[in-house]
């Protein structure tokens, strides 16, 4: 004669305690667009346009670039070899006034705005001369070009 088993269920009702530490984070989609009321009309805004709400590309720090850049990974806009890209600026880098203001003169300025828009043209045309034909870092630097083209400034008031 057998005994009776349990049924188990799944998944399990209690949760198991967490601790802090290296806990997987649970995802959570994004809210679905609002409806504004009355046009029967769904409003969407792209990631794009909600990471670049406030940015200058021709006005912006090495700092707020590289927090730039991690936004436009993290949302699915750059791949890892365009962000790495974008997201190493020099002028943060600890050992700059040993290794390139050596060389150069320059003192490190992190929180100077800068035209990046002007430094990934200057890259640009130097990929296109100069790299390997096999080489993507033309198509990488062309594609972090046009994402900052498309960065408008911030509409100003006083103008």
């Amino acid at each position: 004669m057998s005994t009776p088993t349990k049924p188990v269920i799944w998944p399990p009702k209690s949760k198991p305690a967490r601790k802090p530490g290296r806990n997987v984070v649970v995802f959570e989609p994004a809210k679905p667009p609002q409806e504004v009321p009355g046009s029967g009309r769904v409003l969407m805004e792209s990631p794009l346009k909600q990471i670049l709400a406030n940015i200058n590309a021709r006005a912006i720090t090495p700092r707020q670039m590289q927090a730039l850049s991690l936004d436009l990974y993290a949302s699915g806009i750059l791949s890892w070899e365009e962000h790495v890209e974008l997201v190493f600026q020099p002028d943060l880098h600890p050992d700059f006034a040993r290794t390139i203001g050596a060389l150069t003169g320059e003192k490190a300025l992190p929180d100077q705005p800068r035209d990046f828009v002007q430094v990934w043209e200057q890259k640009l045309d130097f990929e296109r001369r100069f790299a390997p034909a096999t080489s993507q870092a033309k198509e990488r630097a062309l594609y972090i070009l046009s994402i900052l083209r498309r960065i408008e400034p911030p509409a100003s008031l006083l103008a």
